[in-house]
């Protein structure tokens, strides 16, 4: 049974932009497609000769045909229908990882100010964009694994796809205006409120802090702040989570008395294996070779 439009990846727990995932045979049809949000798709598998029948926005009927290798994307903006699509694809099937943009979690990323993708832009198959596959990739990977990077990452990465998207196919593909929020010097986070990020961070640094956390702290939507906070700390607001939590560590492993296991549950890890992987590559050896000197 073909599920036209593929099977959830992510659910209410994620804390990236949402995931579906569809396996098609070498050969099929299907039919009334359509969606309210935006969405980027991602192919992979055999070659495909696609035709389709499609109404853009504004009704118009269009038909295409083109070939599809793995590894290429597809742009759909929101409100526009496939009526029907054909296939047949050289030798085995394939298989469609979307990432969508409902608004309300371009909201949560963007700000309330922002806007999906421009239905201007109408739809666009069989795109060629290397990076545009490789964050969608990662981004897959994050969640097949259960995010053992943590929600910091997974809402950076989806931050970085919407925003390559943003500016690749549109100028106007995000927030309009001003971001909302206090003002801050331009470019960097005030004293006042990179204090109050550091607190903040230590005080929850065992927990799975997220960019919309640490963005809401000092009142600014996630994009503009990620922006801000790398400008005043030099670094990601994932990497200083990262660094803050090594150097807890440290401290922590001083007291042979302790578990490295606790340690890393403490320092907000997802598992002794992760803490020994993010230690040994900060500090060029591991948690156990730390504590013994």
């Amino acid at each position: 049974m073909i599920h036209k439009y593929g099977l959830p990846l992510t659910d209410s727990t994620w804390s990236g932009l949402p995931m579906r995932v569809g396996h098609f045979p070498a050969a099929g049809k299907v039919e009334d497609l359509s969606s309210s949000a935006d969405s980027v798709l991602l192919w992979t598998g055999g070659t495909s000769h696609v035709d389709l029948a499609y109404r853009d926005a504004e009704g118009k009927s269009h038909r295409a045909q083109f070939e599809r290798r793995s590894g290429m994307i597809d742009l759909l903006p929101r409100s526009v229908s496939l009526d029907e699509v054909r296939w047949r694809n050289d030798g085995a099937g394939s298989s469609c990882v979307s990432v969508n943009f409902p608004q309300g979690s371009l909201a949560q990323l963007l700000g309330q100010g922002a806007n999906p993708l421009p239905q201007h832009l109408g739809t666009r198959f069989a795109v060629t964009d290397h990076h545009a596959a490789d964050l969608i990739t990662r981004l897959q990977a994050q969640v097949m694994a259960n995010n053992p990077l943590g929600a910091a990452y997974a809402q950076g990465l989806s931050l970085t796809i919407v925003s390559y998207l943003f500016a690749s196919y549109g100028h106007d593909f995000g927030q309009q205006g001003p971001p909302q929020g206090p003002v801050a010097e331009p470019g960097h986070l005030p004293r006042l409120q990179s204090e109050a990020l550091m607190v903040f961070v230590e005080d929850f640094l065992s927990q799975d802090i997220g960019l919309v956390d640490m963005a809401a702290v000092v009142g600014y939507s996630p994009d503009h702040f990620a922006r801000l906070f790398r400008r005043t700390f030099r670094v990601s607001p994932y990497q200083y989570l990262l660094s803050r939590r090594v150097e807890r560590a440290k401290t922590m492993l001083r007291d042979a008395t302790l578990p490295i296991a606790l340690v890393a549950v403490s320092c907000g890890f997802t598992s002794q294996s992760h803490l020994n992987a993010v230690f040994k590559r900060v500090t060029g050896v591991t948690p156990g070779r730390y504590r013994k000197g």
